[in-house]
């Protein structure tokens, strides 16, 4: 982004670029000193803090340091994220495996991948993944007559969770066994995993405590706001590396680097104490670049004081049509389909070039590497549905629900459109749709041991055919609700 731009929109909320990034030396140090280590032993670190910490960045910064910086490792890196739509299950573990896939198919690292171990456990891995996903994932979607939105499902067989483990687990020890072989380690790096599954929390366990020599495991979790610790992960040498606020020096960096401004000691010791973590930073160096503020410690204590927090100073600071995107989509479950977005902005369908190209020049919203988007971080998406009143939040999932049911026929992730499909029919209090599709994706994740999302669908269920004052459908639902409950330990 040029200067013009950046003063316009602002520099993004995104994970910072890798060659930009400042500060964290001694969580870099101890990172580097992980994977020098992991060519003899495997080693496995969850990179946690509160949100808008940096973990993703340091992530961004660490994929950099393996696969891009000269004189490095040069190594391959595998990348996902998790996202918060429950049901997604193994979603994130199969986009490593096709990572791998498209890291091989390039040709960049022919020492390590350019062979056959490596593409059959790439191939046995995708297809056990595919298998499990099966009895939840629809090959198929279908309208019927426009009233309902139903899932056509492939009967294939049985894959149970032990063959998950077993295939994931060969891959890596086949990859840690290539790249150990010459020189190198390969990272996998998983984003995000405080909103995974209870199935993909059992894996990634699983993993970590079995991890190969030659693999650097590194995941992010968020802490505190209710967010899990992970106990459950239970692997004896995973090292937990915690994010703290900025400190004074690193703060004048980031402002110098990244906005080119001249922070004073006064200014980043006001800052170090009052909003140290780097999203909060973004927010108050965004505000001075845009309002043209000088960034003196008075300045600076007087925008900190008249937001509520740093995502409203955020949007505060935004103009043009920003701000109404934002609300429009913030009720989206990422990764958002081009074409649903185009819908959502643009009912009239003029086409999505123009709204994609300028999503990208907003600084709020960030392109994923499968063509989709979603929020820049988190904490925007956030404020902005905690923003909505009710009658808005009901007319936008109504817009939602009617935006996926016109795209269906051009989305590829037909998991996601139907559990999409399923929160938005609830929450726009379309009853009838809700219960129907909630009770059977419901029972789908029953038989799939996803009891956590099993449960969140079927209590849908419960809560549309109380509203329909159907009896025979909320003695079913409630019947289903019982099941899961018992198999939950609830």
């Amino acid at each position: 982004m040029d200067e013009v731009q950046q003063q316009t929109v602002g520099v993004s909320y995104a994970p910072c670029p890798p060659e930009e990034f400042c500060g964290r030396v001694e969580e870099r140090e101890r990172l580097g000193a992980m994977l020098a280590g992991a060519g003899e032993r495997g080693q496995a670190v969850m990179i946690s803090g509160p949100p808008g910490i940096g973990k993703s960045s340091l992530v961004n910064r660490l994929a950099y340091d393996v696969r891009e910086l000269p004189g490095g490792l040069q190594s391959p890196v595998l990348r996902a994220e998790v996202f918060d739509l429950p049901g997604m299950i193994f979603s994130a573990f199969r986009g490593l495996v096709g990572d791998l896939a498209r890291c091989a198919a390039s040709g960049r690292f022919k020492e390590t991948l350019d062979h056959e171990g490596i593409r059959e456990a790439i191939r046995y891995a995708d297809d056990v993944l595919e298998k499990y996903a099966a009895p939840v994932e629809p090959v198929g979607l279908l309208s019927k007559s426009g009233e309902e939105v139903i899932g056509i499902f492939a009967r294939s067989p049985e894959v149970g969770y032990d063959r998950v483990r077993q295939a994931f687990l060969e891959l890596l020890r086949e990859l840690g066994r290539r790249a150990s072989g010459t020189g190198r380690v390969a990272a996998v790096l998983l984003e995000d995993v405080h909103l995974a599954s209870a199935l993909d929390r059992r894996l990634l366990g699983d993993i970590a405590h079995d991890l190969p020599a030659g693999i650097l495991l590194a995941f992010t979790c968020r802490t505190g706001d209710g967010a899990g610790r992970f106990e459950e992960i239970g692997a004896p040498d995973l090292v937990e590396l915690p994010l703290q606020g900025m400190r004074g020096d690193e703060i004048r960096e980031l402002a110098r680097r990244r906005f080119g401004l001249a922070i004073d000691e006064a200014a980043a010791d006001l800052l170090e104490a009052a909003s140290s973590d780097p999203f909060s930073l973004m927010a108050c160096f965004n505000a001075l670049r845009r309002r043209d503020l000088a960034p003196t410690a008075e300045t600076i204590a007087d925008l900190l004081a008249g937001a509520p927090d740093p995502a409203a100073l955020a949007f505060a600071t935004l103009s043009g049509p920003y701000c109404a995107w934002a609300e429009n989509l913030c009720v989206l479950h990422p990764p958002f389909p081009v074409p649903v977005m185009a819908c959502m902005l643009d009912p009239e369908g003029t086409g999505p070039a123009l709204v994609t190209e300028r999503l990208q020049e907003s600084g709020i919203f960030r392109r994923l590497p499968g063509g989709e988007y979603a929020f820049a971080h988190p904490l925007l998406q956030e404020h902005c549905r905690h923003a909505l009143s009710a009658d808005a939040k009901i007319a936008l999932n109504a817009r939602a629900a009617g935006c996926f049911e016109r795209s269906m026929h051009r989305l590829s992730g037909r998991l996601h459109v139907l559990l999409s499909l399923a929160c938005h029919f609830f929450h726009a209090r379309d009853h009838a749709k809700a219960a129907d599709l909630n009770l059977e994706l419901g029972l789908r994740f029953y038989h799939r041991e996803d009891y956590g999302t099993a449960l969140v669908m079927t209590e849908r269920a419960v809560a549309s055919a109380e509203h329909l004052g159907d009896d025979a459908l909320l003695s079913a639902a409630r019947r289903q609700q019982d099941l899961v409950r018992r198999k939950a330990g609830r």
